[in-house]
């Protein structure tokens, strides 16, 4: 690829305004999926509105040089076509800067200099100048927590795809670039998977799931594209010119530097309580069966202690009273654990607590870092865990399981009898027995809804949340006791009362 070769000093690395630089191969595939290839390419405006120095921007206007010299040596006309179809935005000005050195160069090995960009060095945010006009909006947006933006953070919220939650910036470009495309353009942007899921994203899956014009998505999965950062990403193909009741669904494949199809998606089939899921039909009609039937409550599954002071509560503790055995579930490594609570969960009188010298002493030498900046009387139960989830439940029989996994074999699933603690993880209680719960999790069928879900982690790794969880044994156990009744009448039923509603 020639524009990695001409970036000026050989630098591509982090955006100034959150974004990180694209790999050439990742460039290229971009400009594929959106059929920006070919004679097509000529008299069609393009645009990368977060342009910074130019890693799209080079790659088109190297694409655009060449197909038109294959038919034409006409330099002045391709000046003026590249002036006139090719398009930016940039509000960095290093990266602005640099962006303009890097297609001088370009266009230098085609013989052409001189050329009047029409790079911006502006605020994409507030600019309209674009809007309706394009025909392709091609790049990898800036991806910045709102919370975490110095400057514009009313200017964002004023948008719809970031009236949601904790918004992130590269919502907003998504709104701009298709506020920018014309009645027949194209957008294909990579950027982090979580808007599939995400409560910040739910008024654009709404407008996606509305206008049925999304017709691709490509999971990149575990695979980390971009050097120096640990982000899940895909990319995102929507067409204006096409309403489809379908979405290709492809994984990327990491070695071949390119898509892999899996499936054709219904578009209603993906989009489960107001989010969208992939997986191949199978696995999503399994999804869909486990997340919307109403399944009797065999299991209840919670998470562990959170004492907010592991070191001080849970290791070595030199005494004996109020000393329970805990087990570290994401380990599943048996600890001790000073416990100043009652079988009901409910804490002893400080009294009571502090009667056993040893204990006092062992809790006044760490009164310092258990206050955490605060004084006794803003914090007088310092001595108590942070929180009070799963004290409760320490007297009853439970199943401690690690939230991580990456197939049957790395699930550590153990038993925490009557008497027992867990942290660092969640535990099952159930109506069944644990040998039956045991058998659903210990399976290839978890593994598959687990992988549906797509909370990717590194290493290969998966997680999950209590309620996934709760979900999935519920439901099998509601299936083997209960069986499955008239679940197509009812997921029908279901789909038409709740899209009412978005």
């Amino acid at each position: 690829m020639q524009n990695e070769k001409m970036m000026k000093n050989g630098r591509r690395l982090i955006k100034y305004s959150g974004q990180v630089f694209t790999p050439d191969y990742l460039v290229s595939n971009i400009l594929d999926y959106s059929n920006y290839a070919g004679a097509g390419i000529l008299h069609k405006h393009v645009i990368d509105n977060s342009c910074g120095d130019g890693a799209f921007l080079c790659e088109i206007v190297d694409r655009y040089c060449q197909v038109f010299l294959e038919n034409s040596t006409d330099r002045t006309a391709l000046k003026d076509e590249l002036q006139a179809y090719i398009h930016g935005i940039e509000i960095e000005e290093t990266a602005y800067q640099n962006c303009l050195y890097n297609l001088d160069t370009v266009v230098s090995n085609y013989g052409l200099a001189k050329i009047e960009w029409d790079i911006l060095h502006q605020d994409a945010l507030t600019t309209t100048k674009y809007d309706g006009r394009m025909d392709f909006v091609v790049g990898n947006p800036p991806y910045v927590r709102v919370h975490n933006l110095k400057s514009h953070y009313d200017l964002v919220k004023t948008f719809l795809f970031a009236t949601g939650g904790m918004t992130d910036l590269y919502l907003v470009f998504y709104e701009l670039g298709l506020r920018m495309l014309n009645l027949n353009g194209c957008l294909c942007y990579v950027t982090p998977s979580s808007w599939l899921t995400s409560l910040a994203a739910t008024h654009m899956r709404t407008y996606l799931f509305r206008h049925q014009n999304l017709t691709c998505l490509i999971d990149l999965g575990h695979f980390q594209a971009f050097e120096g950062v640990t982000t899940y990403t895909l990319i995102a193909l929507i067409k204006n010119n096409i309403q489809t009741e379908t979405v290709a669904y492809y994984r990327y494949d990491r070695t071949a530097k390119d898509r892999v199809f899996v499936d054709y998606l219904p578009l209603k089939d993906m989009y489960i309580h107001n989010e969208f899921y992939l997986a191949n039909r199978q696995q999503l009609l399994e999804l869909r069966r486990i997340m919307l039937y109403p399944s009797k409550k065999y299991v209840c599954v919670k998470n562990g202690f959170a004492t907010l002071a592991d070191k001080v509560f849970i290791g070595i503790i030199p005494f004996k009273q109020f000393v329970i055995p805990v087990i570290k579930a994401s380990t599943g490594v048996w600890q001790s654990a000073f416990f100043p609570y009652d079988e009901k969960g409910r804490p002893y009188s400080k009294s009571v607590i502090f009667r056993n010298e040893t204990v006092a002493l062992y809790l006044n030498d760490h009164k310092e870092s258990l206050l955490k900046q605060k004084n006794e009387k803003e914090c007088p139960n310092w001595y108590l865990y942070g929180r009070t989830q799963a004290l409760k439940d320490v007297f009853k029989n439970k199943l401690a399981i690690t939230t991580l996994i990456r197939d049957v074999s790395s699930i550590k699933l153990n038993s925490a009898p009557i008497g027992t603690g867990v942290y660092s993880g969640l535990y099952i209680l159930a109506t069944v027995s644990q040998d039956e719960v045991r058998s659903l999790i210990l399976s290839e069928d978890f593994i598959s809804y687990v992988q549906a879900l797509r909370n990717y982690k590194s290493g290969g790794y998966y997680t999950f949340n209590s309620k996934a969880l709760e979900r999935y044994l519920n439901f099998k156990l509601t299936a083997k006791y209960d069986g499955i009744k008239n679940f197509s009448k009812w997921e029908s039923g279901f789909s038409e009362g709740y899209l009412r509603f978005v």
